[in-house]
């Protein structure tokens, strides 16, 4: 009886970690074809100006993006934010918290799709979710506006996509919302009964890493009472970044009430920041 006792958890062991390795695309990635980036549009209330686009990549697949403005942003003087949002849902699902984040911040902001969402063609995976950012960085760079005003806004697992293009490409600031330190760091903590899941993803999404090659001005924004990204994985990421770093802790936030919970305040403060970062026009070491 025992020796079976021991084979069955022997087998859960590392049999479901193996598992959990071999689908980790799925069970990191949850894409939504819907509702479709025009429906999206249909939400707008016209507080700010917002247009659907298509950027290319490389391949000739194209990444469904909203380009929503302020009055007056224009020019390649004019800061511009590009958000990665999380792995679930789709930018037509954001796309009244788009035009809340423009109107609150007052900066132009792009926010795009990666492969396999919104209709996109492909299929997600850490590989694909940084050729798309890379993708829709330079798609921004060619379309005239310069490094020194781009700044990059991560959320949740965008945060990690945001510091692999900003260790690949200059920017002006990264702001980091409810992220996490490395995938590796989150399967411990969501499966600390499988110690072996952990150790089977070592070395992918590594933002802890990146967070503490970046010389850009940082912004590391974490909901104290998150409960799908422990608050504690906010602090680490925090510890990693360069002195001079800045860490926000929003009492009362969750995940998907971060923005609720944070309000205009916490709107109004990343405008000041992305502000002072271009116009100080200080750029990162990205290749």
């Amino acid at each position: 009886m025992w020796i079976t006792i021991l084979v069955v958890l022997a087998l859960i062991e590392v049999g479901l970690p193996l598992l959990l390795f071999l689908v980790r695309d799925r069970v990191t990635f949850f894409p939504s074809t819907r509702p479709t980036p025009e429906e999206g549009l249909e939400w707008l209330n016209g507080r700010t100006e917002v247009a659907l686009i298509r950027i290319p990549r490389p391949d000739g697949r194209e990444l469904a993006a909203y380009d929503a403005r302020p009055a007056g942003a224009e020019g390649p003087d004019t800061p511009v934010i590009i958000f990665f949002h999380g792995n679930a849902g789709n930018i037509a699902s954001r796309a009244p918290l788009l035009e809340a984040f423009v109107a609150g911040t007052g900066v132009r902001t792009l926010l795009f799709d990666y492969s396999g969402y919104g209709g996109n063609a492909g299929s997600a995976s850490e590989r694909e979710v940084y050729l798309d950012g890379l993708a829709v960085y330079d798609s921004v760079v060619e379309g005239g506006v310069l490094a020194e005003q781009i700044v990059l806004y991560g959320e949740s697992l965008g945060g990690a996509v945001a510091l692999a293009v900003a260790a690949q490409r200059p920017c002006v600031g990264v702001v980091v919302q409810s992220s996490f330190a490395s995938l590796s760091s989150m399967a411990s903590r969501v499966y600390p009964w499988l110690p072996l899941a952990g150790l089977l993803v070592r070395g992918a999404f590594p933002s802890a890493e990146r967070v503490g090659e970046l010389e850009c001005p940082v912004l590391v924004a974490h909901g104290a009472r998150d409960e799908v990204i422990p608050f504690a994985e906010g602090e680490r990421l925090y510890a990693a970044a360069r002195p001079g770093a800045e860490f926000l802790r929003v009492e009362g936030a969750g995940h998907n009430d971060f923005f609720v919970t944070a309000g205009a305040a916490y709107l109004g403060l990343v405008g000041k920041r992305v502000r002072t970062w271009t116009g100080h026009g200080g750029v990162s070491s990205g290749e």
